[in-house]
């Protein structure tokens, strides 16, 4: 190494560990102001544990191995070849930091709690397989690895000190017996760890998936587990062969490895293999039903579905106005707003400003004018990268422009004339029906970048008329910039700015890790996290709420799905995460006490119990569980082992159309009477697979029982129709698609809305909003509602006239007008049908088109 390397590299090294010092440094500062600073201690001390064990072995391993490899050069040469112990710290220094990433696997193996349930094969506890297996593994791996890096370094070292040999014959004749030894050694151990991974991968089958039976099959158990038993000792006895015969040449050690691999080839391959096409196809079901009845028990266990109740939902055909008026909870909080069409009404009429963003709509329920009722509700973010470019300065970035303000909130069903939602609460400063103290969002889904707070710049606001309305910060958040923090933020972020600005002071807080999933996250990133989080208004405070799951994928006899939150067989919502979007703070609520999360709380002092009514009132079961658990329950509500094997009920998510397409159905929330009181519920339908009619209901409880999941199955033999086929109804019926067809063809989009199933009474009815997106404003409105129950499809300008005319209380027009006079009256409601089309009032053309049809009808009785 020449000598200007040796300082670049000693100066880009110090260079790296500063920056690395600085960033530590910093992220301890930041979780200590949110009183998390234990945690951030205890992530580094478990990292830096599992570093040292992996540095130590890897370390002494190589050492070990020089040792080795300078007595065989020695005998050789008369004196050792000059070997760098350097590189064997620098290799060791690689695989220990690429090892410390599994600090989690570590974290439960110490502190991992008891789930009190045994598998069926080896009889352990299930937290054998999730908590302490996966550590040994780590472990075995790691001794693997510095084996093979002892035999990369060895034959590079060798094939150094003999490069002068020509041929294979004349290296056996002057390579030491020293040599013959090492290698030896190094092969023992290689069978020694080759012994260890077999006799451990036996637990694997437990996990493995078969096309039949989710864990160990009638091979895996009879044949496959005692065949990896018996190599696991015949590997350690080719091990102590490899020992006392690897001294004699390299003849020895290349017959004992092929011998053990054709060998390991027919016990682990062959044999299971003949087994299973000649013993266990023949008779499959007979031979696999008691381990496909442990696949169903454990998958529901793994999936939370053992506790579903399920009912019987007769359909009857009896429903009336009276018992849709009983149920008026559930019909005034039917949601006629898709969050998909509602968030383009919101940004064009609700984000006032260029740099102010609706990301996302989401449903929620609170209690306005005395009623309980579903709304819809965005939060106001600001982005800086909307501000014009001249405007795109530092101190507008990072000092001015600093928080959104307020939320947007409307009813699910409120529809004004003009077929635009009515608001609860809208504009800036928010008014409404919600009263909102602290509107200020410092902390969204958008707040990518930092800020700093209290500085002698004031901060940007609000609008108000032509002018704005600027504040200070008065929050808890932040880390304070004084002394030398300043310099090490301005390092962290490479931002001299932060040094130089005049405005920041002592008392000027930086706030960082402003995106709400980026912070929880960082504080706890040993939880799974929903990607869509939700805002609330909690005591007139802005809270964002994050749904958190522990997940395992290794839990036994449960089946695997490859799910948002990754490939996983044991999924649970243990943790409910609150942050104030005003102070920043962070609370996570444990709502289910089970042993992953347990294990957690044991090894970080983060979680908490019992969180405040008011909190309570806007948790929400978790669309990304539900729908993990609605594909899992499709086929394991079958619990008879032989229905299973013969997928004879297997169940499917339907379809429905939105925008012409043909999607996979979302589950969605409605309020509902299941015990006779509205309730918020999500709920999904099911088809049976291949099959467009209906044959069971999910829903999740969010409001009392919370968590509990119901399935309501229709009777067997009952025709219910699904979402496909009123789909299909609807585009058949001849009034609608022709009215479809004339909107598209006046310069507007038809927009047809989620179709949603609502139970009542015993009954299924079926909605869908209609919504017209007319290309000059691009807001989509309103204009029609779709209302199926039994042979009965209409369509009306408002859900309360679809209800009307399905259920026998349409207006019908008087049939002993002469003739004459109905004609004169088509006359005149065709040209104000037409008339209104023209000026785009398609309030007017609805109620308009709904009339001539009346009185084409009653022209038509006139007439028999």
């Amino acid at each position: 190494m020449n000598r200007t390397a040796l300082p670049l590299i000693l100066i880009s090294t110090l260079t790296l560990l500063c920056y690395i010092s600085v960033y530590v440094y910093t992220d301890y500062l930041w979780f200590e102001s949110l009183g998390y600073g234990s945690v951030f201690v205890r992530m580094i001390e478990y990292r830096l544990l599992l570093f040292l064990i992996a540095f130590s072995l890897t370390l002494i391993s190589l050492t070990l191995n020089a040792f080795m490899l300078k007595r065989a050069t020695k005998e050789f040469l008369g004196e050792p070849v000059r070997y760098r112990h350097a590189v064997d710290a620098i290799i060791s220094l690689i695989v220990a930091y690429a090892f410390s990433s599994k600090w989690l696997d570590l974290v439960y193996f110490l502190y991992g709690v008891k789930f009190g349930m045994r598998d069926p094969i080896f009889h352990e506890d299930v937290s054998f397989y999730v908590f302490r297996l996966p550590f040994v593994k780590l472990l075995l791996t790691l001794l693997a690895i510095d084996v093979f890096l002892c035999f990369v370094v060895s034959l590079l070292y060798y094939a150094y000190v003999f490069r002068w040999v020509t041929s294979f014959e004349e290296l056996k004749g002057v390579f030491p017996q020293a040599g013959y030894t090492h290698l030896a050694i190094l092969s023992f151990f290689s069978f020694l760890l080759t012994s260890s991974y077999l006799f451990v991968s036996r637990y694997d089958l437990l996990t493995s998936q078969h096309h039949v039976v989710s864990g160990a099959n009638w091979v895996d158990v009879h044949v496959l587990i005692p065949a990896m038993t018996c190599m696991s000792v015949v590997s350690v006895g080719f091990g102590i062969a490899s020992l006392y015969y690897g001294r004699n040449g390299f003849e020895s050690l290349g017959f004992i490895f092929v011998s053990f691999v054709v060998l390991l080839i027919l016990a682990l391959i062959f044999v299971p293999f003949t087994f299973q096409k000649f013993k266990v196809e023949p008779n499959e079901l007979r031979m696999e039903w008691k381990y496909i009845g442990y696949g169903i028990n454990y998958t529901n266990f793994a999936y939370g579905l053992d506790e579903v109740k399920s009912r019987l939902y007769p359909v009857y055909e009896n429903l009336t106005m009276e018992k849709v008026e009983k149920n008026r909870g559930t019909i005034e909080n039917i949601r006629l707003w898709d969050h998909r069409p509602i968030k383009e009404v919101f940004k064009q009429l609700q984000q006032i400003r260029p740099y102010y963003v609706i990301h996302d709509v989401d449903v929620d329920r609170y209690v306005i004018d005395g009623k309980y009722t579903e709304v819809m509700v965005a939060a106001r973010e600001l982005s800086t990268s909307l501000l014009p470019s001249a405007a795109k300065t530092w101190v507008n970035e990072h000092l001015i422009y600093t928080h959104g303000y307020g939320i947007v909130m409307a009813p699910v069903n409120a529809v004004s004339k003009e077929g635009l939602p009515e608001f609860v609460v809208e504009d800036i400063p928010p008014k409404g029906k919600l009263r909102i103290t602290q509107p200020r969002i410092y902390f969204g889904e958008l707040t990518d970048d930092y800020v700093i707070v209290d500085t002698k710049q004031k901060e940007f606001d609000y609008p108000l008329g032509g002018k704005n309305v600027f504040t200070t910060y008065r929050g808890k958040a932040g880390v304070r910039l004084s002394g030398l923090n300043r310099l090490l933020f301005a390092m962290r972020f490479g931002d001299v700015n932060i040094v130089l600005s005049k405005y920041i002071t002592s008392n000027s807080r930086i706030l960082l890790h402003r995106n709400i999933l980026d912070r929880v996250k960082t504080i706890a990133p040993f939880l799974e996290y929903d990607e869509d989080p939700y805002v609330a208004v909690i005591n007139g405070r802005l809270y964002w709420i994050i749904d958190a799951y522990t997940t395992l994928d290794d839990f036994p006899y449960s089946a695997k799905y490859d799910t948002k939150l990754g490939e996983i067989n044991y999924v649970r919502n243990s943790v409910k995460v609150f942050v104030d979007a005003y102070n920043g703070t962070v609370d996570f609520y444990v709502v289910n006490n089970e042993p992953v999360v347990r294990t957690l709380e044991r090894a970080f002092p983060i979680f908490k119990h019992g969180m405040g009514v008011e909190k309570r009132r806007h948790v929400r079961y978790p669309v990304d569980l539900f729908e993990i658990q609605a594909e899992v329950y499709a086929v394991y509500h079958m619990k008879n082992v032989e229905t299973f094997y013969n997928r004879e009920d297997v169940w499917d998510i339907p379809y429905e159309i939105y925008e012409g397409k043909r999607i996979r159905m979302e589950p969605y929330y409605v309020i509902l009477s299941l015990d006779g009181k509205p309730e918020f519920v999500l709920m999904l339908p099911f088809t049976p697979k291949g099959r467009e009619n209906m044959i069971a209901w999910m829903c999740a409880r969010c409001d009392r029982n919370y968590g509990q999941i119901l399935v309501y199955e229709f009777p067997k033999g009952k025709l219910v129709f699904g979402p496909m086929q009123i789909e299909a109804r609807i585009d058949q019926n001849p009034v609608i698609s022709k009215l479809f067809t004339l909107w598209g063809q006046v310069g507007s989009r038809v927009i047809r809305g989620n179709l949603l199933v609502i139970p009542i009474e015993g009954s299924i009815i079926y909605v869908e909003p209609v919504y017209l997106k007319a290309e000059e404003t691009q807001i989509p409105e309103l204009r029609g509602v779709i209302v199926a129950y039994d042979d009965k499809l209409v369509m009306k300008p408002t859900l309360e006239e679809a209800l009307k005319a399905v259920f026998g209380r349409e207006v019908r027009e008087n049939v002993t007008k002469p003739i004459g006079s109905i004609v004169r009256e088509c006359v005149e409601v065709y040209k104000k049908a037409v008339e209104g089309a023209r000026e785009g009032n398609w309030t007017e053309f609805g109620t308009m088109l709904d009339r001539l049809g009346r009185l084409l009808q009653a022209l038509n009785e006139s007439v028999k």
